[in-house]
């Protein structure tokens, strides 16, 4: 009996060993259009600003369940902490600051942290700070505005997914990330976004002497074509 219990015991370990373990997913980032949001091994690139037609595929392809868009807006652009997003596509919604302090990776800080939840891979400060910092300097982190979903697109993140951010061009530097949670409800892990999958705001917007110089411009043509009227 006591051969039995012991070969009953050891079968029982060794088919623990075989049962199937969840799926776990990745996201990545893309954009409609020739070279844009091409992986780079650190971020995806768009020169599209605002961004339109974009969207988040995961791997293994089809991931469901409750989804999230992030956008994160460097913390000295102007205005970084009081603007105001809307998606609208595959999926439509607003996007709020998620919090008045921004996110700079103090004591460690990921960004899953910040965002009060636990995801995987990590999401680091050093994994965008840099990059943002090469082409727009001066800042310490980001203000992160979150559009909440109950769930993925129909057929899940398959790369069918097509949005469009409107509410003004993105201050250079920002990132679009995602996450999604395949059981809600549970401790699972948030799926997030692979760092070099991050959406990369690349595009220029005009500066305020420019946006100055043009207006003025216009004022001048304006006020040449009264006098001409006049006379």
């Amino acid at each position: 009996m006591r051969r039995l219990a012991v070969a009953a015991l050891v079968s029982a370990v060794i088919g623990i060993g075989f049962l199937p373990t969840p799926a776990f997913a990745t996201l990545h980032g893309y954009c409609a259009g020739a070279g844009q949001c091409v992986d780079n091994n650190t971020n995806s690139p768009t020169s599209t600003n605002p961004p339109s037609n974009f969207g988040f595929v995961s791997s293994p392809s089809g991931e469901t369940g409750q989804f999230r868009i992030d956008i994160l807006v460097p913390n000295a652009a102007p205005g970084a902490n009081a603007l105001s997003f809307t998606l609208s596509g595959t999926l439509a919604g607003a996007a709020p600051l998620f919090s008045p302090t921004a996110w700079t990776g103090a004591m460690g800080q990921q960004l899953d942290n910040y965002l009060g939840i636990v995801a995987s891979p990590a999401n680091p400060i050093g994994a965008y700070l840099p990059s943002t910092n090469a082409i727009a300097p001066g800042n310490t982190g980001f203000f992160v505005y979150q559009a909440s979903f109950a769930s993925t697109p129909p057929g899940g993140l398959n790369g069918t997914m097509s949005e469009t951010l409107s509410g003004g061009p993105l201050p250079l530097g920002s990132y679009i990330v995602a996450f999604v949670l395949d059981a809600p409800g549970t401790n699972t892990p948030w799926q997030a976004t692979a760092n070099s999958g991050a959406i990369f705001e690349t595009g220029r917007v005009p500066e305020p002497t420019t946006v100055l110089l043009i207006g003025t411009g216009l004022l001048a043509i304006g006020a040449g074509a009264w006098r001409r009227r006049q006379r």
